[in-house]
């Protein structure tokens, strides 16, 4: 079940950009073996995402990953893709999916804290300041709000503010937990007991959740 919506994820929600493996280095170009090869290698990095996740991703309107020859960043604004307008695009450089860089995946972590915060608006907290689309997302986005001033961002950049903080932890969750562990032990335990835990998503589907 997963799999095919982890494939759903893939056909509704990541892109290629036009002539994006045209216009990269001949490294990264030599790297990929077909135009979709890209594609293949982000859904890969992103299976540790839980089905309720991915469900929830989904069901919003807005949040779109789009692979380009550019640097990975995430855009909470809107990219016209042939005729179809995307909202809240994170671009994902193919020079970092090419090397696993952790790098290709931040812009995926602040896509979805932007989505769990407010479900993608223009105004409202994300889940990283203690916003929440819904109550159970918004305590959990309490608690990860509360964990950024004890100052164990894994890096610089995670140090630098809440949003930094999450996005770059998800990512290092994905590319490396045991190492996010030891950074960050009461993040790694929160995310692992809520955003990337079936049960959570279960349970925040009942009347209780």
């Amino acid at each position: 079940m997963k799999d095919r919506v982890l494939q759903q994820l893939k056909i509704e929600r990541l892109h290629m950009a036009s002539r994006a493996l045209d216009l990269a280095s001949t490294p990264v170009r030599q790297h990929f073996s077909h135009l979709w090869a890209p594609l293949d290698a982000l859904l890969e990095e992103l299976q540790p995402l839980p089905e309720g996740l991915v469900r929830f991703w989904l069901g919003q309107t807005g949040g779109h990953v789009v692979i380009t020859h550019l640097s990975s960043y995430y855009d909470p604004g809107d990219y016209l893709l042939k005729h179809d307008l995307l909202h809240n695009i994170a671009y994902v450089g193919l020079a970092d999916l090419a090397v696993g860089s952790l790098e290709a995946l931040v812009p995926v972590g602040h896509l979805l804290d932007h989505l769990l915060g407010n479900g993608g608006q223009p105004e409202g907290l994300w889940l990283s300041e203690g916003g929440g689309a819904d109550p159970a997302l918004q305590r959990a986005g309490t608690r990860i709000a509360a964990l950024f001033p004890l100052g164990y961002g894994f890096d610089v950049l995670a140090q630098q503010d809440q949003r930094n903080y999450l996005a770059r932890s998800l990512a290092l969750y994905w590319h490396d937990r045991s190492a996010l562990n030891v950074a960050d032990p009461l993040l790694e335990r929160l995310l692992r007991t809520t955003l990337f835990s079936e049960a959570f998503w279960r349970s925040r589907q009942s009347p209780q959740g």
